[in-house]
């Protein structure tokens, strides 16, 4: 009988190993997917992109944007004050936290073109569905740096909604400043500045 416990015990052991490992390999896999896609893709079109740099826009919002989760990653970044804002300032700080990343990344990843991906570990994000995906990123000629990806699974897809590069944590950051600006200005004044800058 403890014979027979034991080898349950082991089954139930190895079957809860194996899903979480399933689970962190898809994550995984997930992250250097789109990241090495982009970097591939930049390297490609680099001659075509510095005669055009407009189309490193269309890029980034192929390769990229289906993997982040711009919804969770901007009710992260406001915090409470996502629970105190209303629907039209819900939306409108969506669209507009989502094209100053797009136009933030977009500006900084053709110093990645050829760069690649290699993946240091996963773990869980501290509840089913949520992984923390450690990288090392390698641009050509230069040093790898780390990239720590938040991701999630939604509706059988694994999405990023927070980043960590060289120690600074993107949530964490956009909130604190954010946070400050509505306390000095309001929500409408902090939005009417992103959508602002987007235009320019």
């Amino acid at each position: 009988m403890k014979h027979l416990s034991k080898i349950i015990i082991l089954f139930l052991i190895f079957s809860f190993t194996s899903i979480a490992s399933a689970k962190n390999v898809a994550a995984e896999t997930a992250v250097l997917k789109a990241n090495n896609a982009i970097f591939a893709e930049l390297e490609k079109r680099k001659a075509e992109l510095k005669s055009n740099p407009k189309i490193l826009q269309s890029i980034v919002e192929k390769q990229v944007t289906p993997f982040i989760d711009f919804e969770a990653m901007a009710k992260l970044t406001l915090g409470k004050q996502w629970k105190k804002a209303s629907q039209d300032q819900r939306v409108r700080f969506v669209k507009a936290y989502r094209t100053m990343l797009i136009n933030s990344y977009a500006k900084n990843m053709i110093a990645y073109a050829g760069a690649a991906m290699t993946i240091k570990s996963s773990m869980s994000g501290g509840r089913p569905g949520y992984e923390v995906v450690r990288t090392l990123i390698t641009p050509k000629g230069r040093a790898a740096v780390e990239a720590n990806y938040d991701v999630r699974n939604k509706s059988g897809s694994w999405k990023a909604y927070n980043i960590e590069i060289l120690g600074l944590n993107l949530i964490t950051n956009f909130r604190t400043n954010f946070t400050r600006e509505i306390s000095r200005t309001g929500l409408d004044a902090l939005i009417a500045r992103l959508e602002k800058n987007n235009a320019s």
